[in-house]
């Protein structure tokens, strides 16, 4: 791809990522499945487009050398901060950044690591321990989504409201998703482009590009574009592809399959896909329980019948993906990051496709991210405002500018997207992304997020009744979360 062409992605990415908003799992398996590190990985044949950062629009000012420290788990430190260059086209923009803001402002950008890729609750206990106590030990705190709740009840941050310079109206903040996690218009935790995990986490299909032409599959870029990618098609394109290759008569990792999806996350993506949103924002921003049951109960019976009523491989965590690797799996639900571990190598081309709809009526491709992605938080330790509220916005704004395009134009474009199609896809993703408030409080909510999930796992369809038996908890629990918010924000 010519500069000329990188730079006009950029400038179109800028506009997606104005519209675009930024699921870790309920339970001990599937968090402790989860440790795969986000590598930030690319080629260097290539560079990002020109640098239009409006960085050196904000007032520069001398911080005499101050430390900005930044709380992060090590399985995401490269989201923040990398140790140098390396040739890597991704990690070097993440290094100029910091470079970049440390010079203008005369800071040091430090990483405070916590060990979580043993222990989840590792950086959470670090910081309820270190808040409680008062002791001043981070400038910014970088965690994960499905954990970030718990220390913004406890009262241990700011109202971003509260942090100057930080300007939420502009294009590096995701405004749909800060909207979704506030309440009354006070929100503890705060998504932009800084969280590039919002984009390697969202969830995706890849297909086998050799096995859709092998079977004669329709143009299934063209079927998106044309609103007809849904959930039966999926079905009914992968439910005959099974071969027991090994003829032992056993469905193992080494037969080919249709379809492959995991029973955690993958699965907490369906409702955002198939719009059934479980809370909304009402009267005066305050959330509301509102699933649509019997619009749910239509999407799991589908989801049913595509995890269990053929022969897909949805019984391992983590072996589809190198299934797929190996050319095994025609169409695999994961994430994004996948493009740069175990698929840039695969042998056989791959494709890139949205979540399907419910149904054709449906408007729009939605999605979501594996929720572990990092929500950003100031704490009440922090005595200067002022100095958090530069350089969070600093960050931000360079990283909207050069981070993210490093990214989306050079790596998933140019190489691990494998035409250009793919790309066009991704920019659908993008847009489409949706998060929902329950995530944050999912214990308070009687594990109200993963009901789809634990519904499919126990292989039911009987998700009306499950509802039925826990709503009137997931209203008292959202009332409770409701009252807290109020506390806090008196």
């Amino acid at each position: 791809m010519q500069k000329s062409n990188r730079a006009i992605a950029a400038v179109i990415l800028s506009a997606i990522l104005t519209s675009i908003i930024a699921s870790c799992g309920q339970n001990d398996e599937s968090n402790d499945t989860e440790k795969d590190n986000v590598t930030l990985i690319n080629t260097a044949d290539t560079t990002p487009a020109a640098d239009t950062s409006p960085l050196y629009d904000m007032e520069q000012k001398d911080f005499g050398g101050r430390e900005f420290r930044i709380s992060t788990s090590n399985r995401y430190t490269n989201e923040m901060w990398v140790e140098g260059e390396n040739g890597d086209i991704c990690n070097d923009a993440i290094y100029n950044r910091n470079k970049k803001i440390e010079e203008y402002f005369n800071v040091k950008i430090v990483p405070v690591i916590a060990p979580s890729d043993t222990d989840n609750m590792a950086q959470v206990n670090e910081i309820t321990r270190n808040c409680m106590a008062g002791d001043d030990v981070y400038d910014l705190t970088a965690v994960y989504t499905y954990l970030a709740g718990g220390p913004v009840l406890e009262g241990f941050y700011y109202d971003w409201n509260d942090i100057p310079v930080v300007d939420f109206s502009r294009e590096w903040w995701v405004q749909s998703a800060n909207e979704a996690f506030s309440v009354g218009g006070h929100r503890y935790v705060a998504v932009g482009d800084l969280s590039i995990t919002t984009l390697l986490l969202s969830y995706v299909v890849f297909f086998n590009q050799r096995t859709a032409a092998d079977y004669n599959m329709p143009n299934l870029y063209d079927m998106v574009l044309e609103g007809k990618w849904t959930v039966d098609q999926l079905l009914s394109l992968s439910k005959d592809l099974y071969q027991d290759v090994n003829n032992d008569g056993k469905a193992d990792e080494n037969d080919i399959y249709g379809f492959a999806g995991d029973k955690a996350t993958g699965l907490d993506n369906y409702t955002v896909a198939f719009d059934i949103p479980l809370i909304e924002l009402g009267d005066s921003g305050i959330p509301k329980v509102a699933v649509d049951v019997d619009r749910l109960q239509t999407a799991v019976e589908k989801v049913y019948s595509l995890y269990y009523e053929s022969t897909p491989y949805v019984d391992g965590w983590g072996k589809e993906i190198q299934m797929f690797a190996n050319g095994n799996i025609a169409f695999c639900t994961t994430w994004i990051n996948n493009a740069f571990t175990d698929f840039r190598s695969m042998k056989d081309d791959y494709g890139i496709l949205p979540y399907p709809k419910l149904d054709e009526a449906q408007e729009n491709y939605y999605s979501n991210a594996m929720d572990n992605y990092s929500l950003l938080s100031v704490p009440k330790t922090v005595t200067d405002r002022e100095f958090v509220g530069t350089i969070v916005e600093a960050m931000t704004r360079e990283n909207h500018f050069s981070v993210v395009p490093a990214y989306y134009d050079v790596a998933l474009s140019n190489k691990y997207a494998r035409d250009e199609q793919s790309v066009a896809m991704l920019d659908i993703i993008m847009k489409g992304r949706r998060y929902d408030f329950s995530i944050l409080h999912g214990g308070m909510l009687n594990d109200y997020p993963y009901l789809f999930r634990n519904t499919i796992t126990s292989k039911s369809t009987a998700i009306s009744s499950k509802w039925a038996a826990i709503e009137n908890s997931v209203i008292a629990g959202l009332e409770s979360v409701v009252e807290k918010y109020s506390e806090l924000g008196n």
